[in-house]
């Protein structure tokens, strides 16, 4: 499902930061798919000082769940407690789960490791859906320290730049330093290499009540071992 060649040939910006902009990773008609059967159960909201959103199950390969687990970082833990760490598929459909099974491929790994430039052979990955609806945004921000490469897929097939939510590459911390804006539209993808200065952010939404941004965020993290 997945079109690596659009990794291949996808390069990687030094300015302000490490970070790349894909487009085509999967078919219109695959789009289509995934968007249609986007998940909608089991969110739970996730709010704090400057964000706010809505958040599904986190899916890990099973033989990194366990690695998980021995991060000084408890929140996986409590995760899987609470049954939202799963490397369990069935309650996706046929389409998502082909994806998410693309994704945890040692070919999607090894692609993305050679455009970025990054070791990511022993990082562990986990995968998150992410809806955000009127009012919801993401301050600017740069992610934790031991998160190596992020990986935003977006599934809207049309969205207005009236209705904010754009993922912006920031020059710095600042929300109105704006480098860019890319509609969550489902032909692009974005790649950020996190540093101590990869600022990014979630514009305020504005959208209309029927409408959510739709997102998938791939993470890979440094192995504690």
């Amino acid at each position: 499902m997945l079109n690596l060649q659009s990794i291949h040939t996808t390069v990687m910006q030094k300015v302000p930061y490490n970070w790349a902009l894909m487009k085509n990773l999967l078919s219109p008609e695959a789009s289509l798919e995934l968007t249609a059967s986007f998940p909608h159960q089991e969110f739970q909201l996730s709010t704090g000082e400057g964000y706010g959103y809505y958040w599904g199950k986190i899916l890990a390969p099973s033989q990194d769940i366990p690695l998980m687990l021995k991060f000084k970082d408890d929140r996986w833990r409590q995760r899987l407690a609470q049954g939202r760490l799963t490397s369990d598929l069935k309650h996706l459909s046929y389409v998502w789960r082909q994806l998410i099974e693309g994704l945890w491929s040692d070919d999607y790994r090894i692609a993305l490791a050679e455009m970025s430039g990054l070791d990511l052979k022993n990082c562990v990955m986990d995968i998150g859906f992410r809806q955000y609806k009127s009012g919801h945004q993401h301050s600017p921000h740069t992610d934790e320290p031991n998160k190596v490469l992020t990986h935003l897929l977006f599934f809207n097939q049309q969205w207005s730049g009236d209705w904010g939510g754009c993922l912006r590459i920031l020059k710095d911390e600042q929300p109105e330093s704006t480098f860019q804006d890319i509609l969550p539209l489902s032909h692009s993808s974005v790649v950020i290499a996190r540093s101590d200065n990869s600022w990014h952010m979630v514009t305020p939404l504005t959208c209309p009540p029927s409408e959510s941004r739709l997102a998938l965020r791939v993470a890979f993290f440094r192995n504690v071992e």
